[in-house]
This record gives structure tokens, sequence and C-alpha cells, in this order.
């Protein structure tokens, strides 16, 4: 009989102290680490966190949800075949909700090859730059190639 209430003890406590209210994980602290994970978001979040750092500021850090929010919009922009903010304000409220970020914006290109030129062309675009550059703490990035071989991307900055 001990054992059993123990048991249920011990139950009732990992539940209650493993779970959100929604049953999702908030946040995540790290870089993901994934085989699913295209190795150009990586350079992207280098190459973000390097010209941050090049001027003084903080490095952002990457999150799941944030990349999964990207990942759907990116897989958005290639099913139109467009580059676009569509549906801006669902990722924000989706933020809002799972890490409780008060401010988002992101940015989006596609016909980038390579990391490196992408950020090449965020970096000369004023308002892309602005983003890039401002009081964030978090990113999200998806890269993904269409069916020819064009990559779309799409980063989400928050605090």
């Amino acid at each position: 009989m001990l054992q059993k209430i123990t048991f249920l003890i011990f139950t009732v406590f990992f539940i209650s102290t493993s779970c959100t209210k929604d049953n999702t994980i908030l946040e995540l602290h790290e870089e993901p680490v994934s085989v699913n994970t295209p190795p150009i978001t990586k350079d992207v979040f280098e190459l973000v966190n390097k010209h941050r750092e090049n001027l003084g500021k903080p490095a952002l850090v990457r999150n799941t949800i944030a990349d999964s929010l990207g990942i759907d919009h990116t897989n958005y922009m290639i099913a139109h075949q467009k580059v676009s903010h569509a549906n801006f304000k669902d990722r924000l409220l989706k933020l809002q909700q799972r890490v409780q970020a008060k401010f988002a914006i992101e940015n989006v290109a596609t016909g980038y090859p390579t990391a490196e030129s992408a950020m090449k062309a965020w970096l000369e675009n004023p308002k892309h730059k602005t983003n890039i550059e401002g009081n964030y703490t978090h990113i999200g990035i998806a890269a993904i190639k269409d069916s020819k071989n064009k990559y779309y991307f799409t980063q989400l900055f928050y605090r």
C-alpha cells in the first residue's frame, strides 16, 4: 500500500512539474540539433550572430518553436511560389502564446543559393538589416528548397 501511495505522489508531482498549461515545451535555450535541419540554417544562425557580435550586440538564441513556425511559413511560400509575410499575425500570436514573446518581426527571401548570399541581401536592405540588428533575444530560422532546387528563407526574431 505504501508503495502505491509513493508511486501516486511521484506520478502527480512528475506530471504537474513537467507540462505547461497547454502541454507544450515553452522554450529551448540552446540551438536545436536535428538531422532534419539543413546545414544552411546553422550557417544563417552563425552569420546573424557574427554580424551582431561585430556590432557589440548580444547573440540571439535559437528556438525550436520559432524554427517550426518559420518552417511552416517557408513551406507556405513554396506552395504559393511567392515570398510574403502572409499570416504574420498568426505567427506572432503563436509566439506570444507559446514563448511569451513581447514583440516579433520576420525577414523572408528567396533565390539565394547560400546563407552568405541571403545574409548579404538582408544586410543591404535597410528594413531587413534593422531586424537583424534589433533588440531581440531569440531567432527561428527556416531554409527549404523548392522542387526547382531554389531556397526559400524565413527568419523570425522575437523578445
